[in-house]
Formats: C-alpha cells, structure tokens, sequence
C-alpha cells in the first residue's frame, strides 16, 4: 500500500509542475496561479492636463490592445500597440509593459513606448510616451499617460531663411479605461466615429 501511495505522488508531481507550466491564455486578465498569458483590451477617455502649446483639444481617446505574460505570483511584463487620437491626429506605436499584482484582481502598470506613426506632421521619432495605471479590477482603470514628444518649429526667421530647433513638448493626461469585452466594443465604436468625424471634416474642406 505504502508503494502504491508512493508512486501516485511520484505521477501526481510532475503532472502539477505541468499543469503550472501549461497555465491557460486568459481573457479576463488574473494572476500565475490561473493565467500564463493574458490578452489587454483597454480603451480609454483621457483629458489634457495644463495649457498644451500646439492649442490641442483637451480631450483623446486611447486604444491600448496587448498580451502579458506572469512571470511569477505578483509580476507580469509584455507589450502592447496604443493608438491615441484627438484634435492634433492620430499617434500609433509599441509599449513595454510591467504590471504588479496587489491583490488577485488589482494591478499597478507601467508602460514606455514610443510613436512610430504620427499623422500631425510635426512629431519627430524620438518621442516618449509613458504610462502609469491602477485598475481595481481587470475591467476599469484609472491611468496617466506622461508624454515626452519631439517637434521641430522655427526659432526665428530672416530674409534668408528660417532658423529651426527641435524641442521636446511634455503633456500629460490623466483618464479612465475600461477592459475586456467593454474595452472591444468601445474600441469599434471610438473607430468608427473617429473615421465618420474624419469625412464629416473632410465633406467640409
């Protein structure tokens, strides 16, 4: 009897260890214990904080769709590709990704990435955008978005010509996200009403 028992748990161990390793791809976002990977979502409405020289409107909408993996009980790190509109144009780009879990639903994030595409025409490559979010739960968050860009303007001008500098151009701007499948459909609907305001201006032009 003794060696039957001791045989289960010589099978039953490297079944555990493998079920742990093989943990699930999530939707609901939740820590090691029950997710390998999980998928991000988020949408998000965020209002301009302080006077922004380019005269922006002060509210954006944010996209941010990703995957993380758990790398341990409280830690995750992976990436994801935000894309932010407001009356300026339209940024898109790559953010890494690091997230602490407080408690098995409450996560800190951090973020760094940068814009690769911008449809403004004066943000330079270079710029750095950022990210620090505190969600009680995987489908609402309350988040900042700290913003390093660079955008070249003219210093001063003479008959010769005009003299130009690139400059870094910080804003920050604080917002509410919500995830899941919520984070999906308003991602759609931010979609499309940014493309039927697109051709509403456009008819106009």
């Amino acid at each position: 009897m003794r060696a039957v028992t001791m045989l289960s748990l010589l099978l039953a161990g490297p079944v555990a260890l493998s079920a742990q390793a093989a943990a699930p791809l999530c939707y609901h976002a939740r820590p090691k214990a029950d997710c390998g990977t999980f998928l991000l979502t988020n949408f998000g409405a965020y209002l301009l904080v302080g006077r922004d020289d380019w005269g922006d409107a002060p509210y954006r909408e944010v996209a941010d769709w990703g995957a993380m993996v758990n790398v341990g009980q409280k830690d995750a790190v992976g990436g994801s590709v935000f894309a932010t509109f407001d009356r300026a144009g339209l940024l898109l780009g790559p953010e890494l990704r690091y997230r602490r879990w407080l408690t098995a639903s409450a996560a800190l994030d951090v973020a760094v990435g940068t814009p690769l595409v911008s449809t403004t025409g004066n943000i330079a490559s270079g710029s750095i955008t950022g990210l620090v979010r505190w969600s009680p739960n995987p489908g609402l968050a309350f988040a900042a978005r700290p913003e390093a860009l660079r955008w070249t303007s003219a210093v001063s001008c003479s008959p010769a010509g005009c003299l130009t500098a690139t400059r870094y151009h910080p804003r920050l701007s604080l917002g509410v996200e919500i995830g899941g499948i919520p984070g999906v459909v308003f991602t759609g609907l931010g979609a499309a009403g940014t493309y039927l305001l697109y051709l509403l201006v456009a008819s106009y032009d």
